[in-house]
């Protein structure tokens, strides 16, 4: 069935006007300020006093689970759907956490491919916190090459979780997601888990230094995890790098509690272009607890909500233009993922990832491939076992 949005504000993300949209299957087929058609069935949806914005990218997700640092009682849940969509997601780039060992690569694997079967936009990460990486076919850059959910590799460094991977390692591991990369057709990247250690990024400019490899290559997350991090990310994007703001994070600085938002635009402040920042929640991973000496003493789930939170205080809070304050959650995570071409957009002949907001920004309508999940704020497709 042909679907058409009349009258709503668009931002592919540049804002573009009022427009109409037609949707047919799983693609976008005419935007024009005004399009009618007759004689076909056709289902409807008034789009005035809303905004029509690309379906948001989350580069971090937990799809199989996370946690486990309390014992096996405290691993978290795979993830539903409804969750997901309802925050106006549309992709998802699962990955393993400080678990790899009772969770493994098959399995996240499969649960993408779940995903994708019943509508969403699904991909992984090979490895996880571990070294030697925990793989689908036991080669880093197999797994990379042959399988098109595989967009590159996740490690953890400067974290006391971590398997502290000796900087020969990290070059070795950098230079076969590098090439199995190329071979695919992808842009290849390493996701590095950053933790509170105290080397930040010195490593990483080593084997820049040492190698051919570019800047390209490393893509930190949680680099709002405390603030020596988060100043030192600011010279890593300048140099080129793509660095992710973790939504479910807020840090203290000289005493004041820095939220998501505010840690984006001190990023801006500071002179990072805003296509060198990417924005994902963490969702559905443990939130853990450690007191002064590492000690285990709590644990919390992190939520998809942050993300919309995030980008709601971006507009209203700091006064940033929407369709600036959308490129960390759509077409930025797009490119650095390689899939621009498909998703993090709106564009004729383009998949019709759409998300309709309300003059709040709050999701009133989503779809996915042309698949309605959310219609009047409510979830209307849901999965298998929900």
């Amino acid at each position: 069935m042909l679907q058409l949005i009349k009258n709503t504000e668009l931002y592919t993300p540049e804002y573009e006007g009022n427009k109409d949209i037609l949707i047919a299957n799983d693609r976008i087929v005419k935007i024009e300020d005004e399009i009618n058609i007759i004689g076909v069935d056709i289902q409807m949806i008034d789009g005035s006093n809303t905004k029509c914005i690309p379906g948001i990218i989350d580069r971090h997700v937990h799809i199989t689970g996370g946690g486990g640092e309390g014992g096996f009682s405290s691993s978290t849940p795979e993830v539903q759907i409804s969750k997901i969509v309802q925050q106006g997601i549309t992709t998802v780039v699962g990955l393993l956490g400080t678990n790899d060992l009772a969770r493994n690569t098959k399995n996240l694997l499969a649960k993408a491919k779940s995903l994708k079967e019943e509508g969403l936009n699904a991909y992984i990460l090979t490895g996880g916190y571990g070294y030697p990486p925990n793989t689908i076919t036991g080669d880093v850059r197999e797994d990379i090459m042959f399988f098109d959910e595989v967009l590159g590799l996740k490690l953890a460094i400067e974290d006391h979780r971590s398997s502290y991977v000796m900087k020969e390692e990290l070059k070795r591991l950098a230079a076969h997601v590098r090439v199995s990369s190329m071979l695919s057709k992808k842009p290849g990247f390493i996701h590095l888990h950053m933790g509170n250690g105290k080397g930040l990024y010195e490593m990483i400019y080593e084997i820049l230094d040492e190698t051919d490899l570019p800047i390209s290559l490393f893509s930190p997350t949680h680099i709002n995890r405390n603030g020596r991090l988060l100043d030192a990310s600011i010279e890593f994007a300048k140099q080129g790098g793509l660095i992710d703001i973790t939504s479910n994070i807020d840090l203290v600085m000289e005493g004041e509690t820095v939220t998501p938002s505010k840690a984006l635009m001190y990023l801006l402040h500071h002179g990072v272009d805003i296509n060198r920042i990417t924005v994902s929640s963490d969702a559905n991973g443990s939130m853990p607890v450690f007191d002064k000496v590492g000690q285990f003493i709590g644990l919390e789930v992190a939520g998809f909500k942050p993300n919309l939170d995030t980008l709601r205080k971006l507009v209203h809070q700091e006064g940033l233009p929407l369709e600036k304050a959308l490129r960390p959650f759509t077409i930025n995570p797009a490119k650095g993922l390689g899939i621009c071409h498909e998703r993090g957009i709106i564009a004729e002949n383009g998949y019709a990832d759409l998300v309709i907001l309300d003059e709040t920004l709050n999701v009133r309508d989503v779809w996915a491939s042309g698949t309605p999940f959310v219609k009047d704020y409510k979830v209307i497709k849901i999965g298998m076992f929900e």
